[in-house]
């Protein structure tokens, strides 16, 4: 092992506040990962299928364990050489390891204590001590400075709170009373959040990395190609669909666009769309992945144990919201490549060659689908879809899963999980903090009074902070913050838990494209050569449906199938017709060129469908549909206007 390290230009203090960077392991090094990996996999498949541990226990088990590689992988800083862990990696994985065998021995103790009933002894002060600097360390270098810096804020106001004057002081806290909620109960690190990053997230990553091994990615483009290629600005329009299908499984946008933008992105850029938009298509398309059923994103899994949600439940309310948001992107693309005139693609496969190459890939999505439905837990619904997947694999001799194929699972699934972890452990401490000094409720009045109790601008705040919260954190972490602060007040308020709770998950997957801090942007640039920024705000343009859907499945809780037949109909209708009328106004687009004012009035019907009143959606519908009559009648007409001035 080294600790030599490299010094970039202008490096030194500054250097410490930023994240590391990830090794790549090789060699030795690589033997030693694939065994963690392989390790932490036996382990969570045996706890997803017939494990039956208490959350303490398998989150005591999982998170040091976690902890202990995140060294390993994560250099300190980004200007360290990247090859080998430094002795100073080496000695932080060995001290996780050593809190991992704490735990092992002492769990069964702490499941039976009673907290704050003794005081901890000096070793477990000690232990509590170093799992909390560990857990700052970690988060530092695998998120950055943002997440930490903030729970350090909040850490330090649990010490010093209680010499604030005024309605923000709280009790004294003591080192004994914070150290035993936050290491010795589920309240703070091994809380709900590393549960279920070590339940959902882990068995759902890797149900994603087996997919991608048997071609699923692959069958998605063509499957994709297929029902649009042959339109005008096919390949945007397959950007889309594919992007939006590799989403619902694999959950991560960033992930979605590293995998279909390499093939996506470029297809774009060679029919003449300029790269900011061929990143921008993708990086929208990518990000509705997150809200997408059957699988979405860790948020999604986060929502379901905070908000007490059945999953299944969840997967349900989202169906419609995720359909309308994939409206809205392609019928904006729709508008832009026919206004530009863009080409098809080349070469279109056919539904049969299509199908007989890839019916399997459809399978283990069905059987998740089915599996949840059924009322299975979905981490053992995902390892039996892990099973299917490899099964139906050596039906094709070119993608056949054998061993190596696992362990490159494995290691993946690994890697991808480190940062979800980091977050949640993170994000647990947070919560923990507010909860133990009464911040939450005393944040909840402040807004209230700030928005006078209105629901709207309420909702208005809330949507603000989880923006604020997504520069520079996890979607999982945004979401967390957000929803122990500003979820309680809206319920409060009148708001359906369900619709809060899912509201809070949308503006914080719309972070991973929201400039400045845009993740999914930033790799899509590297795939298209071009600024981030400008992708960023061209995917916010694209996903304008995303910011206003969470509005309009408040005030319309039909959108989320709550309510009778008829009210889901109707909220399904007028927010077709408003998201269509959106999209034609932003593109300026309906058949033919939009001058100013039309584009103007259906963008207003567009706004006034979102609303429940009935009024407002028939004004909306009738100046909607004046604006395409007119379109079409002068689409048929002679443009006398156009050929005089040709």
């Amino acid at each position: 092992m080294t600790n030599e390290h490299t010094e970039a230009p202008g490096s030194g203090f500054k250097e410490w506040f930023r994240e590391g960077a990830l090794r790549r392991p090789q060699g030795l090094f690589r033997i030693v990962i694939i065994g963690f990996a392989l390790a932490l996999s036996i382990f969570e498949i045996w706890l997803g299928a017939i494990g039956n541990m208490d959350l303490f226990q398998y989150a005591a088990i999982f998170y040091p364990f976690v902890l202990g590689i995140t060294f390993l992988l994560y250099s300190s800083r980004k200007n360290v050489r990247n090859d080998l862990p430094t002795w100073w990696d080496i000695i932080y994985s060995l001290l996780s390891f050593a809190i991992w065998i704490f735990f092992m021995v002492n769990t069964p103790e702490y499941l039976q204590r009673i907290p704050l009933f003794n005081e901890l002894t000096s070793l477990e002060t000690f232990v509590g001590i170093v799992l909390v600097v560990l857990t700052l360390e970690a988060t530092r270098r695998t998120l950055g400075s943002s997440l930490t810096i903030i729970v350090l804020v909040f850490m330090a106001y649990t010490a010093f709170g209680h010499l604030i004057p005024g309605a923000y002081s709280h009790r004294l806290i003591t080192l004994n009373h914070y150290l035993d909620d936050m290491v010795y109960t589920v309240n703070g690190i091994f809380g709900t959040t590393i549960g279920v990053a070590a339940t959902y997230v882990f068995m759902f990553v890797l149900f994603g990395a087996f997919y991608t091994q048997a071609g699923g990615g692959d069958f998605f483009f063509k499957f994709a190609a297929m029902l649009s290629g042959r339109s005008v600005g096919g390949p945007a329009k397959v950007g889309v669909i594919s992007a939006g299908m590799f989403g619902m499984i694999s959950g991560s946008p960033t992930a979605d666009v590293l995998t279909t933008g390499s093939v996506n992105i470029p297809i774009m850029k060679r029919i003449g769309y300029n790269p900011v938009y061929a990143g921008a298509v993708e990086s929208a398309a990518s990000a509705g992945g997150s809200i997408a059923p059957p699988i979405m994103g860790s948020a999604a899994f986060l929502m379901a144990e905070y908000a007490g949600i059945p999953y299944s439940d969840i997967m349900i309310a989202a169906i419609i919201p995720a359909v309308l948001y994939y409206m809205g992107i392609f019928l904006q693309v729709h508008f832009r490549s026919k206004k530009l005139n863009m080409p098809t693609m080349d070469s279109v496969p056919k539904f049969k060659e299509v199908m007989k190459e890839g019916w399997m890939h459809l399978l283990p999505i069905l059987f998740l689908i089915w599996g949840i439905e059924q009322g299975y837990t979905a981490p053992y619904v995902a390892i039996l879809a892990c099973a299917l997947i490899i099964v139906m694999s050596w039906f094709n001799p070119q993608r056949r899963i054998g061993l190596r194929k696992i362990i490159e699972a494995c290691e993946e699934t690994l890697i991808r999980v480190i940062p979800v972890t980091l977050a949640c452990a993170a994000a647990g401490m947070f919560i923990d903090e507010i909860m133990l000094t009464g911040l939450a409720s005393k944040f909840g009045t402040m807004i209230f009074e700030f928005t006078f109790g209105d629901i709207f601008l309420s909702l208005v705040a809330t949507a603000i902070m989880c923006i604020i919260f997504g520069m520079g954190l996890p979607t999982s972490t945004s979401y967390i913050l957000t929803a122990a602060l500003a979820a309680p007040l809206l319920i409060n308020l009148g708001v359906s838990v369900m619709s809060a709770h899912l509201f809070i998950v949308y503006y914080s997957v719309l972070s991973c494209i929201s400039p400045p801090v845009a993740t999914a942007c930033i790799a899509a640039g590297s795939i298209a050569q071009a600024d981030p920024n400008k992708i960023g705000w061209a995917a916010c343009k694209l996903a304008l449906v995303a910011f206003i859907m969470p509005f309009m499945f408040v005030y319309q809780p039909g959108l989320l199938m709550e309510g009778t037949v008829g009210t889901i109909l109707v909220a399904v209708l007028t927010s077709a017709i408003g998201i269509a009328s959106l999209a034609a106004a932003v593109e300026g687009w309906l058949l033919k060129n939009m001058n100013g004012f039309e584009r103007l009035v259906i963008f207003v019907a567009g706004v006034m469908m979102i609303f429940p009143q009935a009024y407002m959606d028939i004004i909306g519908i009738i100046a909607a549909s004046s604006v395409l009559v007119s379109k079409y009648l002068s689409r048929r007409a002679p443009n006398l206007t156009e050929n005089k001035s040709i």
